[in-house]
């Protein structure tokens, strides 16, 4: 293939994902105003800034947004308690994300989803530039468009935009931090880490883990502090008008986690599959849900033990490669949903912006291939139109649906292997962005 075919073939890619983002994300969350993602999270933060509480059922009810119309159900499932179990609402969002949110709920639902739309979008927009300046990478080559084109493509990132998710920004976020680090900009960083912890810390605590790990307390130690700060202020704002709002967050985590609730890795249906953690996978395995809880954790234990014993070792640190690991890792451990995945960005910005030598980008671009597309949705959604005797089986549901389990487990061993060292020398990674 010569130059200039293989320019308008990544042009064709690039347009490509570009049209995907558009219909993908923003369409989605515009068509689905009245149910998403941020619904719930505004409702609780409402309730907080009026010194209610925000874990309560009662509470989705009493501040439901007027400007927005309310299904019967909600009233109804309120009343009996299982709003929790089926809708998974009100979400068991730590208090610190009500806090930060708080400041959207002095605008009506009419305006406050379209803003909030408008930053995740312009976040998410902006991350792949962010990650072409910190790897270094002009926007003239080639492998940056590609990158731009693969970044925008990623279906997880579609999800979260579509659905409205804080995830998303909260992935942003991360990606920003370090770019400000290499910018020198440290107060910026420490503030943008403190942001997406607080937000969204299952998907931010793989950073903020990194940057103590190096003992970058400028950051990681500043995070934590004002993390703190963040979160005894709104654990203040409702003890002094006597909110019990901790038992009440424990009980809705209960219900919300409890057997045949939304969140429920065992449910006998296919919903469970849009989660991406481990446990998933290991109850498809072996039907035992104790099992596939300590399964989990060991696996968790065991690849973080290789992680930072590796981080130890290595003497000149390979951040993009570190970062994209921790991410990695995070997304096996908890409980993920599949939007969680845009944090798959770092390995792809690692294999197509950083690493030198092509069998290396090759397998690590494979490895996250898979999450182009929504893949275990459009099989659950497929699985009508085969054999019984093939939905039903364990291959099926073991092997198949739970493809994007099995790929992360694979992509973190592999990220595992490169930090061990096997592929530092000349001309296959910089070593290091600092």
């Amino acid at each position: 293939m010569t130059r200039r075919s293989l320019r308008i073939l990544v042009a064709i890619l690039l347009f490509a994902s570009v049209a995907e983002f558009v219909i993908r994300g923003p369409v989605r969350l515009v068509r689905g105003a009245g149910w998403n993602d941020f619904l719930s999270p505004y409702i609780q933060a409402k309730a907080w800034a009026h010194g209610k509480n925000p874990y309560s059922a009662q509470s989705v009810v009493s501040f439901w947004p007027p400007d927005n119309s309310r299904p019967p159900w909600v009233d109804t499932e309120a009343a009996n308690g299982t709003l929790e179990m089926k809708r998974g609402i009100p979400t068991p969002y730590p208090i610190t994300s009500l806090v930060l949110l708080s400041p959207f709920t002095l605008l009506p639902w009419s305006i406050a989803l379209p803003l909030w739309g408008v930053i995740c979008v312009a976040a998410a927009v902006i991350t792949p530039f962010v990650l072409l300046s910190v790897t270094g990478c002009d926007l003239g080559e080639q492998r940056a468009l590609l990158f731009l084109a693969a970044a925008l493509a990623l279906a997880p990132l579609h999800t979260g935009l579509g659905t409205g998710n804080p995830a998303i920004l909260a992935v942003s976020l991360t990606v920003s931090t370090v770019g400000a680090v290499c910018s020198g900009r440290w107060k910026t960083a420490a503030i943008l880490l403190v942001i997406a912890v607080c937000l969204k810390p299952t998907v931010a605590a793989g950073l903020l883990l990194y940057y103590l790990v190096r003992r970058q307390w400028r950051i990681g130690g500043f995070a934590c502090a004002l993390s703190a700060i963040i979160g005894v202020l709104g654990v203040c704002r409702l003890a002094l008008v006597g909110v019990p709002w901790l038992s009440s967050y424990v009980e809705n985590t209960r219900k919300i986690f409890a057997p045949g609730s939304l969140a429920d890795f065992a449910r006998t249906d296919a919903i469970r599959f849009n989660m991406i953690n481990a446990q998933v996978l290991f109850y498809s395995l072996f039907r035992n849900a104790s099992l596939a809880n300590r399964l989990s954790l060991l696996l968790g234990v065991c690849l973080l033990g290789c992680w930072l014993w590796f981080c130890y070792r290595r003497r000149a640190p390979s951040e993009v490669l570190e970062i994209s690991t921790i991410s990695v890792l995070c997304l096996l451990v908890v409980y993920h949903r599949f939007y969680d995945a845009a944090l798959l960005i770092w390995p792809l910005a690692w294999s197509l912006l950083v690493v030198r030598k092509r069998s290396t980008a090759i397998v690590t671009l494979l490895a996250i291939v898979p999450f182009l597309v929504p893949g275990a949705t459009l099989l659950s959604e497929r699985a009508s139109q085969i054999p019984p005797a093939i939905a039903n089986g364990w291959c099926w549901n073991a092997i198949v649906i739970p493809h994007e389990i099995w790929d992360l487990i694979f992509l973190a061993g592999l990220l595992l292997y490169f930090m061990s060292g096997e592929f530092e020398g000349p001309g296959s990674d910089r070593a290091s962005l600092r």
